[in-house]
């Protein structure tokens, strides 16, 4: 009986080891925040050099927030989040655990408790730490390229030709209705409020950011909310609620990414917080 105990629980490990495999193989970019939550300071006590260190070093490919590649700005959610917590412990252990998270702040896959018993704080953190990466020291870690958002598309043309004649009849049924239901949208931006220095794609729009729970809903000058942003765990990018989409601050500016199947280039937001 205790034998078939054994061999069901080591059936069930492997099984989540596979899937949890699978999962962290379709991310290829692993994003360390310049400091954890329960640190005091950036960078304390190295921990977080220690992290992109050990995942560089073991096949990944780690950067810090604020060193973002364009390719990897440009592709946020095929890019998992690391969060180190301190986990409960007592005067003679320090325990760490890391976690991956995904661009929806849904956890992907989580460490092992790394313990460290040495009783130098960082000397512990450190021992601690390691000892969690175990984890992802033994994944066989290939970027599988699921998540990868392909830069051309060809798309077979199947449709005949329009003839002339439905031509005809389209334009005739369809043009006054839109002429009847489609109003112009007034400019409500005053020439003080462009940014000379941002890109054409700017929204000139201008949108108020009032804080909600878990994160921001932007308001137009009506006022009417306009879009939802939900918090990530990442700094300065949010998600947009009800749309796979993310909202996310370089270089000074707002910038709203949607994926919806086909490549977009990035838009401009004007928002004021």
């Amino acid at each position: 009986m205790l034998k078939k105990n054994i061999i069901s629980i080591t059936c069930l490990l492997l099984t989540v080891f596979s899937y949890a495999q699978k999962s962290i193989n379709n991310y290829k970019y692993i994003i360390i925040p310049k400091e954890f939550s329960f640190s005091k300071s950036e960078d304390q006590y190295q921990l977080n050099s220690l992290t992109k260190f050990l995942f560089n070093k073991h096949g990944y490919e780690a950067y810090f927030i604020d060193e973002l590649p364009e390719n990897v700005k440009a592709d946020r959610c095929n890019a998992l989040n690391v969060n180190v917590s301190k986990e409960k412990s007592n005067m003679f252990k320090t325990k760490i655990e890391i976690t991956l998270k995904d661009c929806y702040d849904a956890v992907v896959m989580t460490s092992k408790v790394g313990e460290s018993r040495l009783k130098v704080y960082n000397k512990a953190y450190t021992e601690a730490l390691r000892d969690a990466f175990e984890t992802y020291k033994n994944f066989n870690y290939k970027y599988s390229g699921e998540n990868k958002i392909e830069e051309f598309a060809t798309v077979k043309n199947t449709a005949e030709p329009v003839k002339e004649e439905d031509k005809v009849i389209v334009e005739k049924t369809v043009k006054p209705q839109l002429e009847a239901t489609v109003k112009p949208i007034p400019e409500k931006v005053s020439k003080k409020e462009e940014i000379d220095k941002a890109p054409t794609t700017v929204k000139r729009e201008l949108f108020y950011a009032q804080e909600i729970e878990n994160g921001y809903q932007l308001v137009n000058s009506e006022p009417k909310v306009v879009m939802i942003l939900l918090n990530t765990a990442a700094i300065d990018v949010y998600l947009v609620k009800g749309k796979s989409a993310i909202v996310f601050k370089e270089d000074g500016f707002w910038y709203y990414s949607e994926n919806n199947g086909t490549l977009r280039e990035k838009e401009t937001l004007n928002i004021k917080f």
